[in-house]
């Protein structure tokens, strides 16, 4: 599944611009827009139950999984937020905690 949205700037956080004029020098598109489907795991994988008020319980938290010894819990909640969003999880590997592997559509 495609998601078109705008995009954010990995390391900045800021959204990406990407400026086009038409023929008359007016600006026709300011911020890059393209396939946002990493973005939208990632943003729904690191953030923390509560961050979205009209959501609150989406969020699997993973910042707090590097200290926990419970994967199955950690790969259970990551199934469900994704699911929940719409993914299909292929995938989901934990064996090293700091660079999870996971596979999404």
């Amino acid at each position: 599944m495609e998601r078109k949205g705008i995009l954010i700037d990995p390391d900045t956080g800021d959204l990406q611009k990407q400026i086009r004029r038409d023929a008359d020098g007016l600006v026709k598109q300011g911020f890059a827009v393209a396939d946002n489907s990493y973005q939208c795991q990632a943003i729904l994988l690191l953030s923390t139950k509560g961050e979205f008020k009209e959501y609150p319980t989406l969020g699997a938290s993973m910042r707090d999984m590097v200290n926990d010894h419970n994967l199955s819990w950690w790969n259970n909640e990551i199934t469900v937020q994704l699911e929940a969003d719409g993914f299909n999880v292929r995938s989901i590997d934990l064996t090293d905690k700091t660079r999870p592997v996971i596979d999404a559509v």
